[in-house]
């Protein structure tokens, strides 16, 4: 499971980074707005974590949530990685909201399994390595992701426009890059879409890794979960009285 939390924080810090700037330089929101522009796939993944985990704990099962969860991350990141200067804002946003599932869905399960997977005296340990293999996800997420977005970009704008697309666009916010000449802005518009499609291909393709794992995911039974469970109190009475009697 810990591989499992390190892909889910590589697809999750790199989407939350290269989403915004995707929608600040292609569809031309502004930095507050392509915050709130995140909140499809955000919603979604609270929405989809609750209830997985209200029927992880009435159920005790648990080992289809890592499976749907990789599934529906690999296809909501390649849906994203076709974005391209058409996209429009509802499309990307139902695409973020898929995505948003998959995450949803592993979030949360990742912690609860690696915990219900050990004796409570090392559950301190499993919760640790579960958060620290995350958070190394995160910084490798964001570094391959950066980097490989940024190769995309400059041999783009290269190709494109050549060094004066490549001096003008260095540094730009929505407002700056809409008093560009349309060429240009066209020809950075593209370059940021097809770096765009190559993190998110890369990320779909991390995320397939997910997806494989999790059908190799012992599911061990969950404590303190399952119809079994509420009914142990009466039983158990029920036998300390007959042996009473």
């Amino acid at each position: 499971m810990s591989l499992i939390g390190f892909v889910a924080g590589f697809v999750m810090f790199g989407a939350v980074l290269y989403l915004p700037l995707f929608q600040q330089s292609v569809q031309g929101a502004s930095a507050t707005n392509s915050g709130l522009l995140l909140l499809p796939m955000l919603l979604s993944m609270m929405v989809v974590s609750l209830v997985a985990g209200r029927v992880t704990t009435s159920t005790g099962k648990y080992k289809a949530f890592p499976i749907a969860g990789g599934a529906l991350m690999t296809a909501g990141l390649f849906l994203l990685s076709t974005m391209d200067t058409g996209t429009s804002r509802l499309v990307s946003g139902i695409w973020m909201a898929v995505l948003g599932a998959g995450m949803g869905f592993l979030m949360q399960i990742t912690m609860l399994v690696a915990q219900n997977s050990v004796e409570m005296k090392d559950m301190g340990v499993a919760s640790s390595s579960t958060t620290l293999f995350r958070t190394l996800g995160s910084s490798f997420g964001v570094a391959i992701m950066g980097a490989l977005f940024t190769s995309r970009v400059q041999d783009e704008m290269a190709a494109r426009g050549g060094s004066e697309l490549t001096a003008r666009t260095a540094q730009l916010d929505a407002a700056s890059l809409a008093k560009l000449p349309a060429q240009l802005r066209e020809a950075y518009q593209h370059a940021v879409a097809s770096g765009t499609h190559g993190a998110f291909l890369l990320a779909a393709a991390v995320a397939v890794l997910a997806f494989v794992l999790a059908f190799f995911v012992k599911e061990v039974a969950l404590r303190g979960a399952g119809p079994d469970t509420a009914k142990e109190p009466a039983d158990g009475g029920a036998a300390k009285v007959s042996e009473k009697v």
